[in-house]
């Protein structure tokens, strides 16, 4: 689980990117729920849309009833 509320907007998608990326590289099969405190879909869209992520990788999210976000990305086994 990883809380990114944390951060800064500008840090956000570039440490999970690299995230994901790593994951790739070293084959692993694990699945990251992210915490956020705004709607995380146009994360999913950019998952999507990258090179490095295209169809390997699926997005959901929703919100709490605190009115915080939780996203899973998992990685679609083939």
């Amino acid at each position: 689980m990883v809380d990114l509320r944390g951060l800064t907007a500008a840090m956000r998608r570039p440490v999970v990117f690299a995230m994901v990326d790593k994951m790739i590289e070293i084959d692993c099969e694990d699945n990251i729920v992210l915490i956020c405190d705004h709607d995380p879909s146009g994360l999913g869209y950019q998952l999507d849309l990258r090179k490095e992520t295209r169809g390997l990788y699926e997005f959901d999210c929703d919100q709490r009833m605190d009115g915080t976000w939780v996203a899973l990305i998992r990685r679609c086994l083939v």
